[in-house]
């Protein structure tokens, strides 16, 4: 049967069946997503002006643009009214069958599809919307709603309903504003006394109503008073109704006074001149202020002085009533208040400790020193993660002196508060726990200075110091909320091993554990090389806390201190005795250089033994050069010329001779001794026999010297 169809038919059908698909997949790549380009506005009109809600899309080819009334989106068939031409496009406009006033522009090249509501009546109000149908290539329809809206203005003025009066201190009440009927609804404003109350804060709630007799809008204002009191009492309230539409605003303002009934107040006013003196009076005014009127009391050092109703009094100054407190009370139905002074009262004096009236006698003040009256715990702990009435928020120190103490607040040093109170509010870090102090200052008096310890609720607080009573101890202060489940010493990063029970000690009481170690240097610190790095760890339920490192200093140990000092001393004994050694050794090597000159300056004596040992060190130092000659012969030419020098000056006159050379000496010599003398010199002559004859040499060179040397 494909035999008998012929070829050109065949390529036809091919060919229209490739134009047919060419062109699909042309159309489908033409294809525009569906969304509203302009969309409709909320319109807000009066009753029979005309309005036009605005649509531009851009849809499919086969998609349908209808519009909604209060979700209605069948409004009906359309017929065809007129065409336009605006800027060379062409407008059909169509009318809704069902209603008449709602009328269609649809540009069909810009897909423009307009609503125009025409005469527009309070029934027309509603919510409108533009919608684009789903097709079969778009699943989802696009819609845009908005509020038709018929102006109403308000015909009247707010309402402001307040509660019962007079209001009564410590118990809530609740202020409301209602707006008059209007559309949209009027904006509503509360004024304190022509101050405008914050409408953003807690205590304002906006809510809005629908009247249904009249189907408007209304707006309710509620402002709650948490703590009426005394700023309360006697004040202005007014409620501003605004509405505002097309630039036009229109007012309306309602007032109403409050009273409330509040717990009274009471302040002492001094009419004096300060300093108060003795022998002098002094008057105090109570001026006390309360709703409903209270009533007056004076009492003095807490005795009522129910004789007193007026509001002024006069009290007789003397030494016996000088710190004496004076105060009044101020009584209502709703409580009372007690206020006070100290009479504070400067007496004169001579020399004595009593009280004189003179006028030419120095002033001073007769007050006993700093009394503390009202001082802060030992120990604070605070719970920053808890917002009980049980957490501190104010640290009192007061203090009874005359004149006024200054109260400073400190923390290691560094102030951190001045006055009678610390705000606690302001530790909102757990790095500001530590120890804090507070200083009282007063003129005249030493300053008194107390530690306190701040204490954040969570892991133990450790410090750890030397005690200054005792040497080697060591006190540990471990501070914690809850119960301390260990305190533990280290040296070194290691714990302290002791087998000494007593060294280590702990004692805790209420919020505080201590501490104490009792050293022994030899014990703790065996080796001078190590870091002796000594800390203390404490442990509670919510962790484990260490306190900073302590450097030990060995240089406190006393068995130290006494080897530094035998040390020092053994070494100071090496060092003198060096000195002296060498003093000694210098001396004996100066007394013999002065001997050694002594020796050689000596006088020249020409006596008889004189000049035979002069004879004999010159013959003793003669030397031959003949080489020829061995030892014995030179030995026996030395004796011989010894023996004849012997025998020639015994055989003359000695005494001759002696006088003669005394002479000579006297006559050739002015520096030497002029008469003779017998001193023996330390090298004399003795005679002796021949060949056990012996001369010591000593101090002189010889006469004669030759190259080769003889040998004696």
């Amino acid at each position: 049967m494909t035999g008998s169809y012929p070829f050109p038919l065949l390529l036809s059908l091919f060919v229209s069946l490739t134009t047919t698909l060419v062109y699909t997949l042309e159309q489908n790549n033409r294809r525009v997503d569906q969304k509203i380009l302009i969309g409709p506005k909320h319109i807000n009109t009066y009753p029979g002006e005309t309005v036009q809600f605005p649509c531009i899309v851009s849809k499919q080819s086969n998609a349908v643009v209808t519009w909604c009334w209060n979700d209605f989106c069948t409004l009906g068939k359309t017929q065809f009214l007129h065409r336009e031409t605006v800027r060379n496009d062409v407008i059909n406009v169509y009318q809704y069958t069902a209603y008449p006033r709602f009328r269609l522009s649809i540009n069909e090249r810009l897909n423009h599809y307009n609503l125009s509501i025409i005469h527009v009546s309070n029934k027309d109000e509603g919510i409108f919307q533009c919608q684009v149908q789903r097709t079969m290539n778009a699943n989802e329809a696009r819609s845009e709603r908005v509020h038709l809206t018929i102006i109403a203005p308000p015909t009247d003025e707010p309402t402001l309903i307040l509660p019962n009066t007079p209001l009564r201190q410590g118990q809530p009440a609740n202020i409301t504003c209602l707006s008059a009927p209007s559309k949209p609804a009027a904006t509503l404003s509360l004024y304190r006394n022509d101050e405008l109350i914050d409408e953003l804060a807690t205590s304002s709630i906006v809510s809005y109503e629908l009247d249904a007799t009249t189907n408007r809008n209304i707006t309710k204002l509620t402002y709650r008073i948490n703590n009426p009191d005394s700023e309360w009492n006697n004040v202005l309230i007014k409620c501003r109704q605004m509405y505002k539409i097309d630039k036009k605003t229109s007012n309306f303002d309602v007032t109403a006074r409050i009273q409330v009934h509040y717990k009274p107040k009471a302040r002492i006013e001094s009419q004096n001149r300060y300093p108060l003196t003795i022998n002098s009076t002094a008057s105090f005014r109570c001026i006390i202020h309360g709703n409903p009127e209270p009533k007056l009391r004076w009492f003095a050092n807490s005795m009522d002085l129910t004789s007193l109703t007026s509001p002024t009094i006069n009290i007789p100054l003397s030494k016996h009533v000088h710190n004496h407190s004076i105060g009044c009370t101020a009584i209502n139905s709703v409580g009372t208040t007690n206020t006070s002074i100290r009479l504070l009262v400067r007496c004169k004096q001579i020399k004595h400790s009593f009280c004189l009236y003179w006028y030419f006698s120095l002033f001073y003040v007769s007050t006993d020193p700093p009394i503390l009256v009202v001082r802060p715990p030992k120990v604070v702990v605070l719970d920053l993660h808890s917002k009980s009435s049980l957490n501190p928020t104010i640290l009192r120190c007061i203090v009874d002196s005359y004149p006024r103490a200054k109260i400073i607040w400190s923390r290691y040093g560094e102030m951190v508060g001045e006055g009678s109170t610390f705000n606690l509010e302001n530790i909102t870090k757990r790095e500001q726990q530590g120890i804090y102090s507070y200083r009282i200052e007063t003129d005249g008096y030493d300053t008194i200075k107390h530690d306190f310890v701040l204490y954040i609720k969570g892991k133990p607080l450790v410090y750890i110091h030397e005690s200054r009573q005792f040497s080697h101890l060591f006190e540990c202060q471990v501070y914690s909320s809850s119960p301390i489940l260990s305190v533990t010493w280290k040296l070194n990063d290691r714990p302290i091993q002791s087998n000494d029970q007593l060294s280590t000690s702990t004692t805790c009481e209420e919020n505080v554990c201590t501490s104490k170690l009792l050293y022994d240097y030899r014990k703790l610190v065996p080796s001078s090389q190590t870091l002796n790095h000594l800390s203390c760890i404490g442990e509670n339920e919510f962790g484990i806390e260490q306190s900073r490192l302590y450097q030990l200093n060995t240089s406190n140990d006393p068995s130290m201190i006494l080897v530094s000092i035998l040390l020092s001393t053994f070494l100071l004994i090496i060092i003198f005795s060096l000195i002296a050694i060498y003093c000694c050794c210098r001396a004996r090597l100066v007394r013999r250089r002065q001997e050694n000159a002594k020796a050689k300056k000596l006088p020249l004596v020409f006596d008889e033994h004189y000049s035979i040992n002069e004879l004999l060190k010159e013959v003793g130092s003669l030397k031959t050069c003949n080489t020829s000659l061995n030892n014995t012969d030179q030995l026996s030419l030395k004796m011989e010329s010894a023996d004849h020098l012997l025998t020639k000056l015994f055989n003359k006159n000695t005494q001759q001779f002696l006088d003669n050379l005394s002479s000579e000496s006297s006559t050739n010599s002015s520096s030497f001794h002029s008469k003779s003398t017998t001193t023996i010199s330390n090298h004399e002559y003795s005679p002796r026999l021949t060949g056990t004859t012996e001369f010591t040499y000593f101090g002189r060179s010889p006469l004669y010297s030759c190259q080769d040397g003889m040998n004696v």
